[in-house]
């Protein structure tokens, strides 16, 4: 199983591929301001659901990235099921081989996929590129709820790269610097959380159901994993959303 089967398997019964909520990622549009005849762009955008939303709701164009083939195939599926193919247009691949006319979308949201553009500030730099001046960014981003971690996290969880050493004023603070001054924030509850990987767990449970001695049944199960999962996310590091205005001081 690679990485993208992988994905496939243990999200497959996800809408919101996410530790937030419909309610949450409304207030995030409203946040950005979205209104009638934007150019939305959405990196790393799943299944697709955050743009369908949007486009029942506004009369907008909006252009999705996604390299898992099987959720740019769904994001596809959904979009036409629901005859939204006129407003949506789904990219399958590198979000960082996409190179978009500068200043070109009125918003630009990457919610939870930074790894896609290199990294956190990586992707504060490509984001601001593609959104107009004053246009809204959206980034669905880690932080350290409390630095240094504590002892009790497991030994080498420093090390990765998922627990970053920024805190969450720090976050802020290096968007600001990139020119992006914080609108708006909305962080993740432990029960979004604890929604968020039930959900992983049950999809693994049922996949090793429907694959009797499948070899990959054991890393789909791992402790190890849901340990984490239960002492850390939500606890040392967070997640959040932040709105923020591009290219102003």
């Amino acid at each position: 199983m690679n990485l993208f089967e992988f994905y496939a398997t243990i999200e497959r019964y996800h809408t919101i591929q996410n530790p937030t909520s419909e309610e949450k990622l409304d207030l995030a549009m409203h946040y950005c301001g979205v209104r009638d005849g934007m150019r939305i762009l959405d990196v790393g955008c799943g299944k697709g659901w955050l743009l369908r939303r949007l486009a029942k709701q506004f009369d907008i164009q909006a252009t999705g990235l996604e390299i898992n083939p099987a959720f740019a195939a769904e994001a596809r599926h959904l979009t036409a099921a629901e005859n939204l193919t006129d407003r949506i247009h789904i990219v399958e691949g590198p979000a960082i081989e996409f190179h978009p006319e500068p200043a070109s979308f009125d918003v630009v949201m990457c919610i939870g996929a930074s790894f896609a553009l290199g990294g956190f500030e990586p992707a504060l730099d490509w984001m601001s590129r593609a959104a107009k001046h004053g246009g809204a960014i959206a980034l669905g981003e880690v932080f350290a709820i409390e630095l240094p971690y504590p002892p009790e996290v497991p030994r080498g969880a420093r090390a990765n790269t998922d627990y970053p050493d920024r805190s969450l004023w720090t976050t802020v603070q290096t968007m600001r610097a990139h020119g992006m001054p914080l609108r708006g924030l909305i962080e993740a509850s432990i029960d979004d959380w604890h929604r968020y990987h039930s959900l992983h767990w049950h999809a693994a449970i049922d996949w090793a159901l429907e694959n009797p001695g499948h070899p990959d049944a054991a890393v789909l199960s791992d402790p190890a994993g849901m340990r984490r999962n239960l002492e850390l996310d939500g606890r040392y590091m967070g997640w959040a959303i932040f709105v923020a205005r591009n290219g102003l001081d």
